[in-house]
């Protein structure tokens, strides 16, 4: 074969990978893009406005200024000021009450993407995406080490992982050697069953318990 056949076939060969890997790049943006849209859809609907329940483990926190003559503010839109005032230098924006109080949709959704989503490498899962709505919603009311140690003991329970250190990577990992996109429904359905067992061992169930199932039944009617 002559040399200038030889390259323009390596450069044929190239592009094509080039082009593919752009592609697909596009198409985990995209997914992502209509994923948490969906989530926060779901997340405003659930969490309400703003919230100062002195039951609320947030509550140890709260934001430091007054709002409509109270004081205790903790959380808003489900964002806890604790979470707000952590991440406002990495994210970009200004811990102020008035972006705490009002809390615009662009630093909702950048704490959703860059907090919680990205606390776990979910591009590895894009095609299980109720096992990322999953593991993100965990994430959002459990914290990141929460649902690492929740999701932990659901493989070791229901996957039969024998390890008792299994990381945000691994549990990732796991699903995605043992779930398809043709049994994720069912481990979907598992992990649904999972959370609402987990809520029954906490000690304010009794509080709280309606309203976690309630949400909990519309999340799994949502992305199922």
């Amino acid at each position: 074969m002559k040399q200038p056949v030889i390259k323009a076939l390596l450069i044929i060969a190239i592009v094509t990978v080039l082009i593919v890997f752009i592609a697909n790049q596009i198409i985990h943006k995209v997914a992502q893009n209509i994923l948490l849209s969906k989530l926060a859809v779901f997340i405003k609907k659930w969490e309400g406005d703003l919230s100062r329940d002195p039951d609320d483990n947030a509550s140890s926190d709260p934001a430091p200024w007054t709002y409509k003559g109270q004081t205790g503010w903790h959380t808003k839109k489900g964002i806890t000021y604790k979470t707000f005032k952590a991440n406002a230098a990495r994210l970009g924006y200004a811990p102020t009450a008035d972006n705490f109080f009002n809390m615009p949709d662009s630093i909702f959704l950048s704490i959703l993407k860059n907090v919680y989503a990205a606390g776990f490498p979910l591009d590895k899962i894009d095609h299980l995406p109720r096992i990322q709505a999953v593991i993100i919603t965990w994430a959002w009311g459990s914290g990141l080490s929460g649902a690492e140690r929740y999701l932990a003991n659901f493989q070791r329970d229901e996957m039969g992982i024998k390890d008792s250190n299994i990381t945000k990577t691994e549990i990732v990992e796991n699903f995605r050697s043992r779930i398809t996109p043709l049994n994720e429904k069912e481990w979907f359905e598992k992990l649904s069953a999972r959370r609402i067992a987990d809520f029954k061992k906490m000690s304010d169930w009794p509080k709280y318990g309606t309203g976690w199932t309630n949400r909990q039944n519309d999340f799994k009617k949502t992305f199922a």
